[in-house]
Parts: structure tokens; C-alpha cells; sequence
């Protein structure tokens, strides 16, 4: 199979499942890694999630803030889902729908974080 054939099939293969994530968000996290969090009224629920994380983890929001993704305006919920299907550890597909030629290029047996420390995204150069 030629390289340009795989890149036909493989990158709308990927788009499709980004897309079946994002409509049924509840299969993607259906697994284990959904992480618990305190009861939040429904108007709570529409507050971003760095308002409150500021304060109570500090380090991981700074860490976010001052990373690529921070200084782009990545929001949380992009990569970790939100109040209603929260993940602690986002699904790697998250990566790939801004990230796809590197997802697509990433070694199979690790994954995105093992190189990019959460929070930090180092860019290699």
C-alpha cells in the first residue's frame, strides 16, 4: 500500500472517529479513567473550569497558562471532556483533532503525553 493511499484512508478514518467522539461524547468515556468530581449546581457547570482550578490546583493551572496550549486558549474541556464526561486522562483522539499529522506520525506504543508532559506541551524543534 503506498504512503498516499494510507493517507487517504487512514486521516478520514481518524476525522471520523474525532467526529463520533464529539457526538456521542458518552462512548468515548465510557471506559475507565472518568474521574470524579463535587456536585456543581447547573449554573456552576457553566463557569470554566480554570476559574475554580486557579485556586485549587494551582500548579497544574499555571503549568496549562504559561504551555502552548495556554498561551493559544486551549480550553480543558477540549482535551478533557466536560463537567458531564470529564476524563482525568484524555483520550488520544482529542490530540488528533488539532494534532493529526503528528498523531498520525506518534510512536503506537506510547502515547501523546509520554513525550509532551501534560500541561507542559514542549515543542520539538
Amino acid at each position: 500500500m503506498t504512503i498516499e493511499l494510507k493517507k487517504d484512508i487512514i486521516q478520514p478514518l481518524t476525522l471520523f472517529f474525532i467526529f463520533l467522539s464529539i457526538i456521542f461524547p458518552h462512548a468515548a468515556y465510557a471506559s475507565a479513567g472518568q474521574a470524579s468530581h463535587p456536585k456543581l449546581s447547573q449554573q456552576e457547570k457553566l463557569t470554566p473550569c480554570s476559574q475554580c482550578h486557579k485556586e485549587a490546583t494551582p500548579e497544574i493551572y499555571k503549568e496549562w497558562y504559561n504551555s502552548v496550549h495556554g498561551i493559544a486558549n486551549v480550553k480543558c474541556f477540549q482535551c478533557h471532556g466536560t463537567y458531564e464526561n470529564l476524563r482525568t486522562e484524555p483520550d488520544e483522539t482529542h490530540c488528533a483533532a488539532c494534532h493529526n499529522k503528528q498523531y498520525l506520525k506518534r510512536p503506537k506504543d506510547k502515547r501523546c503525553w509520554a513525550c509532551h508532559p501534560a500541561h507542559n506541551f514542549f515543542v520539538h524543534k
